[in-house]
C-alpha cells in the first residue's frame, strides 16, 4: 500500500458521507440570491437573449411551487414564507441602460451551464419524441441539474480542504475536520437547501486558490504568477467580495520575493517582481473581465455590484460578522470557536500559513462590512464566510490534532507524534466526538431555522437557540409521525 492510498480512503469517507445525505436533503430549489444567477442562465440558455425581466416575473412567484426534494415537501409544516429582497428580487430598469439590473455574479450562471443545457436539450428531444415534458426552464430536472452541479463543487471543494489540512494535521483529524465543517457550519444548508446560491462554488474556487498556492508557493516564474491570477480571478467572478482572499497569499509573496534567503536572492529583482505581479495582474484580468463586461452591459459601468446606497463600510459589522446574535459566526456556528482558535496554533507550526490564514479570515470579514446588511439578509448563518471553508477546515484539524496529542501526552508522559493505534481511548474519540455533537446541534439550528422558529433576519441569542433544541426535536418527532402511515 503507498503513503497516498489511506489519505485517498479518507477521501472516499468523505465523498461517501456527503453523498449519502443527499437523497434526504438535497433540494432543487430557487430562492433568495439564487434567483438572479437563475434568471441570468434560464434566459442566456432557453430565451437566448439577456432580458430578464420575464425569468424575475416567474421566479419570484414561484418559489415554494417549484421546490422539489423532501424540504420542499415540509414547507408547508413551517411557520416561514420565504420572502423576497425588492431591491435584488424586483429590480427597477437601471436608469442608465434601461435595461433590469443584473446583480448577481456570473461565475455560477457559467458553472451551471453545461448541466442546464444538457437538461433542456434532453427534456426537449423528450417533447419532440412524445412525451409531455415542460421544456419552459423551470422546475424538475432544470434544478435538479444546478442541484446536482453546486453539490460536485462542494464536495469537490471540501476535497481540497481536506488536502490542505493534511499539510500539518494526520489523515484522520484533516478527514474529521473536514465532515466537521460540512455538517456543522452553514455550508451545510447551502450545500443542499441552497444549491441556487454561489457558496459550494466558493468551497471549489477557494480551496483550489489555496492549495495550488501552498504548493507553488515562493515562486519566482511570471507563469506561476499569472496562474494564481487566473485563480483569483476565479474567486472574483463566483463572489466577488471573495477577491480579497487573494490579498495576504499575494502581500506574503511580495514579501518573500523583498526579503529572500540568501541562497535565492540572485534568482531575484525589481524587474522579476514586476514582470511577476504584471502576470497575476493579467491573470486575474483576463478572467474578471468577463464579469466587468456583464456590468457594464446591465448597467452601463464597468464595477457595479448593489446601487452605490448600498455600499460603505458599516463598522459594527467588523465584530457583529463574528459575535452578533444575527447570524454572526461564533453565535451561529459555535464550531469555528475551535477552527480559529487552531489557526493561532498553527502559527506556532507555520507562521506564514497561519498569519495568511487569520489575515484571509478578517479581510473576508471587513469586506463583509461594505455591504449595507452585513449579517447576510435572511440567510442560515454568516453565509458570506463559507468562501473560508478551507481555512476553518485547515484550524479545526490543528486543533483536533493539539488536543489529540495533549491527551495523548498526558496518559503517555511523553511527547513526540503517537500513532493512532497507541492512543488512549478517550484521544481517540476527540475528533469524532467533537463532529458528531456540533453536527447534531447544527442540524436541529437547521430545523429551527426552516421550521420558523426563529427569525431569518432579526437577532437570535444563543440562548434561544439552545432553548429551542429540545422542542424542535419534539417538532421533528411529530412531523415523522404524520408523514409515516
Amino acid at each position: 500500500m503507498t503513503p497516498r492510498e489511506p489519505n485517498l480512503n479518507r477521501e472516499r469517507i468523505i465523498l461517501l458521507c456527503i453523498l449519502v445525505l443527499a437523497p434526504f436533503l438535497l433540494t432543487p430549489w430557487v430562492h433568495g440570491d439564487g434567483i438572479g444567477s437563475v434568471a441570468m442562465l434560464r434566459s442566456a440558455v432557453v430565451d437566448r437573449d439577456l432580458d430578464l425581466a420575464d425569468e424575475f416575473d416567474y421566479l419570484t412567484t414561484h418559489i415554494e411551487a417549484d421546490a422539489g426534494g423532501l424540504p420542499g415537501a415540509l414547507l408547508d409544516k413551517s411557520d416561514h414564507t420565504p420572502g423576497l429582497d425588492p431591491l435584488a428580487h424586483d429590480p427597477s430598469p437601471d436608469p442608465v441602460t434601461g435595461r433590469v439590473p443584473f446583480f448577481s455574479t456570473i461565475g455560477p450562471p457559467i458553472v451551471w451551464a453545461p448541466a442546464y443545457a444538457a437538461a433542456h436539450a434532453a427534456i426537449s428531444l423528450g417533447r419532440a419524441l412524445g412525451a409531455d415534458f415542460r421544456n419552459d426552464g423551470y422546475g424538475g430536472l432544470y434544478y435538479l441539474a444546478i442541484a446536482l452541479t453546486s453539490l460536485a463543487c462542494g464536495i469537490a471543494g471540501l476535497i481540497l480542504a481536506f488536502r490542505l489540512a493534511l499539510v500539518f494535521a494526520p489523515a484522520r483529524e484533516a478527514m474529521w475536520a473536514t465532515l466537521s465543517i460540512a455538517l456543522a457550519s452553514p455550508l451545510l444548508y447551502y450545500l443542499y437547501l441552497a444549491p441556487s446560491y454561489c457558496h459550494s462554488i466558493t468551497t471549489l474556487t477557494s480551496g483550489g486558490f489555496f492549495l495550488y498556492w501552498w504548493k507553488s508557493r515562493g515562486a519566482t516564474d511570471s507563469g506561476v504568477w499569472f496562474k494564481w491570477g487566473l485563480l483569483a480571478g476565479l474567486l472574483f467572478i463566483v463572489r466577488w467580495n471573495d477577491a480579497v482572499l487573494a490579498v495576504p497569499l499575494f502581500a506574503s509573496e511580495i514579501i518573500k520575493y523583498v526579503r529572500p534567503s540568501a541562497p535565492t536572492r540572485h534568482e531575484r529583482s525589481a524587474e522579476r517582481l514586476a514582470l511577476c505581479l504584471v502576470s497575476a495582474f493579467v491573470g486575474f484580468l483576463l478572467v474578471a473581465s468577463v464579469q466587468i463586461a456583464v456590468w457594464q452591459y446591465f448597467h452601463g459601468r464597468p464595477l457595479v455590484r448593489y446601487p452605490l446606497s448600498a455600499i460603505g463600510f458599516w463598522w459594527e459589522g467588523l465584530w457583529g460578522t463574528f459575535i452578533s446574535s444575527r447570524h454572526g459566526l461564533f453565535v451561529w456556528t459555535p464550531i469555528t470557536v475551535l477552527a480559529v482558535i487552531g489557526l493561532f496554533r498553527l502559527v506556532g507550526r507555520n507562521k506564514e500559513l497561519g498569519y495568511v490564514s487569520i489575515a484571509t479570515l478578517v479581510l473576508l470579514a471587513a469586506s463583509n462590512c461594505t455591504i449595507f446588511d452585513w449579517w447576510g439578509g435572511a440567510s442560515f448563518g454568516m453565509r458570506r464566510l463559507i468562501s473560508s471553508t478551507p481555512i476553518l477546515v485547515l484550524g479545526l484539524a490543528v486543533f483536533l490534532d493539539d488536543t489529540r496529542l495533549a491527551l495523548a501526552r498526558r496518559r503517555r508522559n511523553g511527547p513526540g507524534e503517537i500513532p493512532a493505534r497507541a492512543l488512549p481511548w478517550h484521544a481517540r474519540l476527540v475528533a469524532p466526538v467533537v463532529c458528531l455533537a456540533f453536527s447534531i446541534w447544527n442540524v436541529l439550528l437547521l430545523a429551527q431555522y426552516g421550521l420558523g422558529m426563529i427569525s431569518h433576519v432579526d437577532p437570535v441569542s444563543f440562548g434561544t437557540i439552545a432553548s429551542n433544541q429540545p422542542e424542535v426535536v419534539e417538532r421533528i418527532i411529530r412531523i415523522l409521525k404524520d408523514l409515516i402511515p
